[in-house]
């Protein structure tokens, strides 16, 4: 069993330990691996539960109350990233109930909003510039007004350096109808399958559909069997060049804890390449390979949801034995259902 300390007011002492152990001359980090089970596991956890999906009850999505929901949770998530940008400790603090409690993979707690704004102010000046991005795992109401809440967060740093966090959060709503986080754990390393990774792109499943002009372009996106993959079969209809069709198949890479793409054009061509959360939901991948003719070709493809059936598609940055083309932007529509074939009586 491991120890159990708990942190109920500010501690000068501890926060003055790991911010000397992460400043040399100027702010910046001495080791992160070390800072991996430090107060910046606990920034990393408390930081990144109100920029994520949403929080939803049991309830179908055209549901009213569940879109008033989601309504605020995005609006505390915006209230959470400008408090980030102005480095507000007092501001995320106050996303916290006053009597919650973090625990962090240590197993030291963080009782009360006053302890969890202390080791904000801590270690908010020796976070590096990076990006973080939230996969949910599972989301479920326990009670009345308390949703359970299982997700994986990750912090990629400018840098290239890479730290995750697998953590529990309770959220209850107040009596004001906000919703506040009461308690937070974080949990040791998670050895998580594929599939739960890939859920962040999970979005893309259905099939897809844009007809403009002399032009029409079709994707169907699907879990392999297995569920350990996202594939996609595609086809481009021009009127002024050769059809072309493909298959594009996206992976976890456990080694880079990032998302990797391979595809396989009609004509031979193949290209693979990483992905790369921006923001807003918004996914880029970098793709580079050969096409049939041996010539090679890069290009950056950017996925961006457009409402809730809508998606943006950019090809940018394209070239083809060095020489540059020009991008290309795509808007596709989520084709609804087929209706099911009623048997014959």
């Amino acid at each position: 069993m491991r120890n159990r300390r708990v942190v109920s007011s500010p501690c000068p002492d501890r926060f003055l330990k790991n911010i000397s152990d992460a400043i040399i001359g100027n702010v910046i980090l001495h080791s992160w691996r070390e800072f991996r089970r430090s107060a910046f596991s606990a920034w990393l956890v408390l930081g990144s539960l109100l920029p994520m999906a949403g929080i939803s009850p049991a309830a179908e999505p055209d549901d009213p109350a569940s879109a008033i929901l989601q309504a605020a949770i995005e609006q505390g998530a915006k209230n959470y990233q400008a408090a980030f940008q102005k480095r507000d400790a007092a501001a995320l603090a106050s996303l916290f109930t006053p009597e919650a409690e973090y625990v962090d993979a240590g197993g030291t707690v963080f009782h009360g909003r006053d302890a969890i704004q202390a080791e904000f102010t801590a270690m908010l000046p020796v976070i590096p510039p990076g990006n973080l991005q939230i996969r949910i795992i599972s989301i479920r109401p326990v009670a009345k007004d308390v949703v359970m809440e299982e997700g994986l967060s990750t912090f990629r740093a400018e840098t290239g350096e890479t730290n995750q966090v697998h953590y529990i959060a309770t959220h209850v709503r107040q009596a004001d109808g906000n919703w506040l986080m009461a308690s937070v754990r974080e949990l040791d390393e998670p050895d998580l399958p594929a599939h739960n990774h890939l859920q962040a792109l999970s979005w893309l499943i259905g099939d897809w559909h844009e007809d403009v002009g002399d032009h029409s372009v079709s994707t169907t996106w699907k879990w392999s069997p297995d569920g350990s993959f996202l594939v996609s079969e595609f086809r481009i209809d021009d009127q002024n060049r050769p059809e072309l069709s493909g298959t594009q198949r996206i992976g976890w890479d456990a080694e880079r804890k990032q998302f990797r793409s391979w595809i396989f054009e009609s004509t031979g061509g193949v290209l693979e390449g990483w992905w790369t959360a921006t923001q807003d939901d918004n996914w880029s991948v970098r793709l580079s390979g050969v096409d049939a003719s041996g010539a090679r070709v890069a290009t950056t493809l950017k996925y961006s949801p457009d409402g809730r059936d809508g998606l943006l598609l950019v090809q940018d940055e394209q070239s083809r034995a060095g020489q540059e083309l020009p991008s290309i932007t795509r808007h596709l529509v989520r084709q609804p259902p087929l209706p099911e074939k009623k048997n014959s009586p």
